[in-house]
């Protein structure tokens, strides 16, 4: 009988300590929980950053500054004007009637030119052999001087051997060149002939006897 009721006293205990136990950490759990709670609304308000207001940028104007180009006309314009004084484009003249001419005969040489043409180095080619006839011999100087109103050139043709020549224009206005004439015949002028045989002779091939 006593060791029955010792056994119920110890299990009324072991009881009581569980329900003692259960209560006391049912407590616990709910302390630390309302701490832990309590600690991350702190955590989150204090990491919620509040965003910065950003500095508005101020806009700044460069001042745009006019520069005067030129147009495609004006400096083709102004280019051309200087290539002529430079580099004239030229074009000889010299096509004698009957494709000849006499000996003793004066014959105008004449041109194109982009620009008043104020010098020329000329020379009378042997069509055959290419060599160059000397002014002496041929009547045609080697430098001539043009003046600004006639533009043309007088040439007396020399006392040439009879045959086939072309005139070269190797400097215009002092810039080299090599423009040439078509090939033409020198004749001799018929012996016995009076000056109205030859003045006739001269002008039948576009010169004059003078």
């Amino acid at each position: 009988m006593k060791s029955w009721k010792r056994i119920t006293l110890v299990i009324f205990v072991l009881i009581g300590g569980t329900i003692s136990f259960g209560y006391w950490s049912f407590q616990q759990f709910d302390n630390a929980f309302d701490y832990a709670f309590e600690n991350l609304s702190a955590s989150y308000i204090a990491i919620s950053p509040h965003a910065p207001e950003l500095p508005l940028a101020t806009a700044t104007t460069t001042p745009v500054t006019a520069t005067s180009t030129p147009t495609t006309s004006e400096a083709s314009s102004t280019a051309s004007s200087d290539q002529d004084d430079i580099d004239p484009k030229f074009q000889l003249i010299f096509s004698p009637k009957k494709n000849g001419v006499y000996i003793g005969c004066t014959y105008e040489i004449s041109w194109l030119a982009s620009t008043s043409i104020k010098s020329l180095e000329t020379a009378l080619i042997d069509a055959g052999t290419k060599e160059t006839v000397g002014p002496k011999t041929s009547g045609l100087a080697k430098e001539n001087t043009i003046e600004k109103e006639s533009q043309n050139l007088n040439w007396k043709v020399g006392f040439v051997w009879p045959g086939k020549y072309f005139i070269s224009i190797s400097n215009v206005n002092g810039v080299a060149t090599d423009e040439r004439s078509q090939k033409f015949i020198i004749n001799k002028m018929p012996n016995g002939s009076d000056k109205k045989e030859q003045k006739n002779l001269c002008e039948e091939t576009g010169g004059n006897l003078f």
